[in-house]
C-alpha cells in the first residue's frame, strides 16, 4: 500500500485569458502588445474608450462578496508618515493634525479619535497633505492604514462602518494612482525585453476595473476591493519600488487622458478580461474553469509560459499522504490514482482511485473544482493549477 503519492504538474492560476509568463516570452520575442492581446483573446480588439476619472477601493473592512477567509475586523488606525492630515464630515473640516487617527465601531457607528478627541459621524473623509484635495504645495506624505496591504501617496480616504467593522476606501483616478498601485505583474520584466507585456498588462487590468467601475457595492461603499478577489492593489508601495518607472510607463502609453484610454472590447464594448500566471501548455476555455462560456476566452497554445525566464511553475510536484488520499475520495485505502480525462487545455477533469480490493472511487468537477479540492488535501494544503502530468505511487 502507498504511504504517499506525487502529484506533478505545471502552470499556476484558473488558466483563463492571458497568461503572465507566456505574455512575458511573447514580448521577449518580439511580440507588440497587440499581438499578445490577440493571441490569448482571439476575436477581441484593444482601442481607446471613455473611463471614468475615479475608482473607490477598499483597503480595509468587511468582505462584501461573501468569500471565506477575506475581510478584516475589528478596529484600525491610520498614520499619515512626512505630512499632516485634515478630517471632512459633512462638508466642512471638523479636524486637523499629524498624530494618528484611530477607528472602531460602537453600536454599529463610526467612531474616529484624533488628539484626544472623539468624532462620530456616518462618513468621513481623510486628506493628507502633498495631494491635490490638501494643501497641494505641502511636501508629499504618505497615508497608512494598519492591516491594509499598502500604502497611500494619491486620492483621499473615506472612512464610513460596515458590518461593525471601520470600512476605509481609496478614491483614487483610475487611469492613474489606481493602476500605477496594482502588483500585477513584476515591474522589473520592463527592463529584459518584457515592455510588450506590461502594456498588454495595463490594457487587461483597465478593462477589468472599467467593468467593476459600473458595480459599485453599498456593503463596502466601493468597486473594487484590494487583493485577488478583484485586483493586488497596494497603492503607493507598488508605484515606489525600484522598477516601478517601467510600470508606471506602461500605464502611461496605453492611455491618453485620465479619462480616456485603452481597453480589450468584443463586438465594441469593454470586457472583462481574466489572467493568470502562467499556463501547462495551453490556456483554458472559460466554461472548463468555471461555468460561462465566453467567447474570447478560447483555449489556445501557449508555450511560452513553459519557456519564459525566472517562471518557477513550469514544474512542481506536491505530496498527498495516504490519509490525505483516503479523505480525498472517500476510500478506506487507496492503492493507486489515474488521470482518467482532460480538457482541450490539458487541465484534469476526472481523477478515479482504486483501493486494494478493486472498489473505485473518481473526483470529478471543473478545472477550477480539482484545483482547490485536490489541493485541499495535499501537504501545504494547495497545489498551483489543474494541469497535472501525473500521479506517481510512492
Amino acid at each position: 500500500m502507498p504511504d504517499s503519492f506525487t502529484i506533478s504538474g505545471s502552470g499556476y492560476g484558473h488558466g483563463v485569458g492571458m497568461a503572465q509568463y507566456g505574455a512575458y516570452q511573447m514580448a521577449r520575442e518580439g511580440r507588440s502588445p497587440g499581438q499578445i492581446l490577440g493571441h490569448y483573446y482571439q476575436g477581441a480588439r484593444n482601442g481607446a474608450v471613455r473611463t471614468p476619472r475615479d475608482i473607490d477601493v477598499q483597503v480595509y473592512g468587511p468582505d462584501p462578496y461573501g468569500v471565506d477567509g477575506y475581510g478584516d475586523s475589528g478596529p484600525t488606525r491610520i498614520d499619515v508618515k512626512g505630512g499632516t492630515w485634515a478630517l471632512q464630515a459633512q462638508g466642512r473640516t471638523v479636524a486637523r493634525g499629524s498624530g494618528p487617527v484611530e477607528l472602531s465601531v460602537r453600536r454599529g457607528g463610526l467612531v474616529v479619535r484624533t488628539d484626544g478627541r472623539t468624532h462620530r459621524y456616518d462618513r468621513m473623509w481623510l486628506l493628507w497633505s502633498g495631494t491635490p484635495h490638501y494643501r497641494p504645495d505641502a511636501a508629499p506624505s504618505v497615508a497608512h492604514v494598519r492591516g491594509a496591504h499598502g500604502s497611500y501617496r494619491w486620492g483621499r480616504l473615506q472612512l464610513s462602518a460596515s458590518a461593525g467593522v471601520p470600512n476605509v476606501v481609496n478614491r483614487v483616478p483610475l487611469n492613474g494612482a489606481y493602476l500605477f498601485g496594482l502588483a500585477e505583474m513584476p515591474a522589473s520584466w520592463g527592463a529584459h525585453g518584457g515592455r510588450a507585456a506590461l502594456e498588454a498588462q495595463a490594457i487587461v487590468a483597465r478593462s477589468f476595473a472599467l467593468l467593476r467601475s459600473g458595480q459599485w457595492k453599498a456593503r463596502c461603499r466601493c468597486h473594487v476591493v484590494d487583493d485577488v478577489r478583484d485586483q493586488h492593489f497596494s497603492g503607493f508601495k507598488n508605484e515606489s519600488g525600484a522598477s516601478a518607472g517601467h510600470w508606471i510607463a506602461a500605464v502611461k502609453a496605453t492611455r491618453t487622458s485620465l479619462t480616456r484610454a485603452r481597453v480589450l472590447t468584443w463586438s465594441g464594448r469593454p470586457v472583462e478580461a481574466h489572467y493568470f500566471s502562467s499556463s501547462g501548455g495551453r490556456t483554458a476555455h472559460s466554461e472548463d474553469v468555471w461555468a460561462s462560456e465566453v467567447p474570447y476566452e478560447r483555449s489556445v497554445a501557449d508555450p511560452y509560459s513553459l519557456r519564459a525566464p525566472g517562471n518557477g511553475h513550469a514544474s512542481w510536484s506536491r505530496r498527498l499522504t495516504q490519509k490525505g488520499a483516503q479523505r480525498l475520495f472517500g476510500l478506506s485505502e487507496v492503492a493507486s490514482i489515474k488521470i482518467a480525462d482532460r480538457y482541450r487545455s490539458g487541465q484534469v477533469a476526472v481523477l478515479v482511485a482504486k483501493s486494494p480490493s478493486g472498489k473505485s472511487a473518481t473526483v470529478r468537477g471543473s478545472a477550477d473544482h480539482i484545483r482547490s479540492v485536490v489541493g485541499k488535501h495535499t501537504r501545504g494544503g494547495n497545489v498551483p493549477s489543474s494541469w497535472i502530468d501525473r500521479v506517481r505511487s510512492n
